[in-house]
């Protein structure tokens, strides 16, 4: 007797844990009459698709176009039209006639030659700027290493380059670096000025003084040329008498 309900128990489990409800169900009728009847098999199951995803919309609205800025205009390397406004700002700005004109053609200018085509690399060579100006030398090595290795078509990390050469006594590698610059960009007048420094620093005044005057049909109201040239003929001229 005692067989026989273990071997109940055993059935009632088994039918919980295959078929739930209806294995309960079947138990049942397993206790009542101590046999097992043979249970039909359930119904199949039919599993509904699942539903087609929505077709992309390709005629989402196209964001709006910020405003122009000509300043951002000139940012990265010179299109056909970047070209033509950079050829407006040299002829705008030999023929300017007064100095707060010229400045102000000037400094946009100097935006053009800095321009990289990355904000980030732009943002390096303002820091690398600032840091020789404050003579943090070693930061801006680390600056003008990651500009040189990205965008070595760019004249103004070339001409930061040879300041940093010539801060650390490194005349021949400087004037290698600012002659790169000036091939890159002939009509910078920030690299004309060195260049022409380099050259007085080293005895050749001749070829100073005709670096200033380049620098002077680029930007005639340089006043920093004006004077280094008025300096190297008043210079000429003592020597002479």
């Amino acid at each position: 007797m005692t067989k026989t309900r273990s071997s109940l128990t055993v059935s009632l489990i088994s039918a919980l844990m295959i078929t739930g409800a209806a294995g309960f169900a079947a138990a049942e009728d397993i206790s009542a009459t101590g046999k097992t009847e043979p249970q039909p098999m359930p119904p199949a199951v039919t599993i509904p698709e699942a539903p087609k995803p929505a077709p992309i919309n390709n005629t989402a609205a196209k964001p709006k176009e910020k405003p122009k800025n000509p300043d951002v205009e000139m940012a990265g390397p010179l299109t056909e039209t970047r070209r033509k406004e950079q050829e407006q700002l040299f002829t705008d700005l030999r023929k300017a006639s007064t100095p707060e004109k010229s400045h102000a053609i000037a400094s946009r200018l100097r935006q053009s030659f800095v321009r990289t085509g990355s904000d980030s690399l732009d943002l390096m060579l303002r820091w690398a700027e600032t840091a020789l100006n404050q003579s943090r030398d070693a930061e801006a090595q680390d600056y003008i290493d990651e500009v040189m290795a990205q965008r070595p078509d760019n004249a103004t990390v070339w001409q930061l380059r040879a300041r940093l050469h010539l801060r650390r006594n490194e005349l021949a590698p400087a004037l290698n670096d600012i002659r790169q610059a000036m091939i890159l960009e002939p009509r910078n007048f920030d690299v004309l000025i060195n260049y022409a420094t380099l050259l007085r620093e080293t005895g050749n005044r001749k070829g100073a003084l005709r670096l200033y005057e380049q620098a002077l049909s680029v930007y005639p109201m340089m006043k920093e040329a004006q004077d280094e040239m008025l300096k190297l003929t008043e210079a000429d001229s003592d020597t002479a008498l």
